[in-house]
């Protein structure tokens, strides 16, 4: 059973550390995690900048074995404090919440790991348990990257996200796209628009051919359709003067069948088809893949008995619409994964975000009986 008093006093430590990315300041929470684990005799190896460090914790001296279990120290920032009736950095708890910028995503999540590596590490159990900790996965997963690239998760072929579903098992999440679309038009006085080239209304019919166009997928009932939004536009510099320069920023999120090649390339075609190549570009900004574990994987497997053993449901299978460190570890490190975490994702990125404790100490109990149920199957 989960210590309940020291896995609230973590999660409450955490939130009250700003990690609000933009900037990017990992550095106090990893220091709270690194003290915390070390003090209960985890091994912990940083990957990364000493500013914005990715933790690796291990129970058995720095091995890995055959799960990873894993979350992100950064968070979205609280934005407009007038819409908080809590503070978000002061953790405060009522009725059985706690509420703090974080709370569900996800430094709850990231106390509740914290403390399934304790109890793991208290059977002494001689396959090990790995916790990583990420930075900025809340602008694009660079720090998962970092791990990828340093080799250290070699040979681990199974991960549990603790992004929070609900403690429902999710096997997979959309890919992302996002683009910059620029138009380049002609500058001349307000006054005489017929002289100049307004990129403003050059954009506009750009975007609409560009947000119109149904782009090539493979059906897949987890990951449903592709969706566009267009999040930014910016042009002109002043009221009375023809604009000749605007740009908008697409966020496309990509189902299966798409990469980022592929769907570059059809954007480039239908500006073609259109006619508007030459006053029109494309630039590439960041992209993941689409991931799926298959369903008959051992951890899917695995993750719905014991949900439905702690929590009593075993809902359906279903995929994320948002994007997590899956995306890295999964195509770079071959690690099948899957989200479950407590917390709702609808709690995520609001004002007076919060996580119910009972749902904390329930995903204690499914995490360590996943880590052990897997320490079993793998064991000759």
């Amino acid at each position: 059973m989960p210590d309940t008093g020291r896995l609230l006093n973590l999660a409450k430590e955490m939130i009250s550390a700003n990690s609000e990315n933009p900037p990017g300041y990992e550095k106090d929470v990893a220091a709270i995690l690194k003290d915390h684990l070390e003090s209960e005799g985890l091994s912990c190896r940083s990957v990364g900048s000493s500013e914005r460090p990715n933790l690796i914790f291990s129970t058995n001296d720095d091995a890995v074995g055959p799960l990873v279990i894993h979350g992100h120290m950064d968070t979205v920032p609280a934005g407009n404090l007038d819409q908080w009736s809590h503070d978000p950095f002061k953790a405060e708890v009522v009725d059985g919440r706690l509420y703090g910028r974080g709370a569900c995503d996800m430094k709850g999540p990231l106390a509740a790991l914290a403390e399934t590596m304790i109890l793991y590490s208290e059977k002494n159990y001689d396959v090990p348990l790995v916790l990583l900790c990420t930075s900025d996965e809340e602008s694009g997963c660079s720090g998962a990257e970092v791990v990828a690239d340093s080799g250290f998760l070699k040979g681990v072929k199974y991960g549990v996200c603790a992004e929070p579903t609900g403690l429902d098992v999710l096997v997979g999440e959309k890919g992302m796209l996002w683009t910059k679309v620029a138009a380049h038009g002609k500058a001349a006085h307000g006054s005489r628009p017929g002289e100049g080239r307004n990129a403003i209304l050059l954009c506009q019919r750009a975007l609409d051919v560009l947000t119109q166009h149904d782009y090539h997928s493979e059906p897949n009932d987890l990951l449903g359709q592709m969706t566009i939004n267009i999040g930014m536009i910016q042009g002109g510099v002043k009221i009375n003067v023809v604009p000749d320069y605007c740009e908008a920023s697409i966020d496309m999120r990509t189902v299966a069948g798409q990469t980022v090649e592929s769907i570059m390339d059809e954007m480039n075609q239908v500006l073609a088809d259109a006619g508007m190549d030459e006053s029109i570009s494309i630039e590439y900004v960041h992209g993941k893949p689409a991931v799926i574990t298959p369903d008959d994987a051992l951890i899917v497997r695995i993750a719905q008995d014991v949900v439905a053993s702690v929590t009593g449901a075993r809902n359906p299978l279903t995929a994320a619409t948002y994007g997590t460190d899956c995306s890295v570890l999964q195509p770079r490190i071959n690690i099948l994964n899957v989200i479950c975490g407590p917390g709702s994702i609808e709690q995520a990125h609001q004002p007076d975000e919060y996580i119910q404790i009972s749902q904390l100490e329930d995903a204690v109990n499914v995490y360590l009986t996943i880590a052990e149920r897997v320490l079993q199957e793998k064991s000759p």
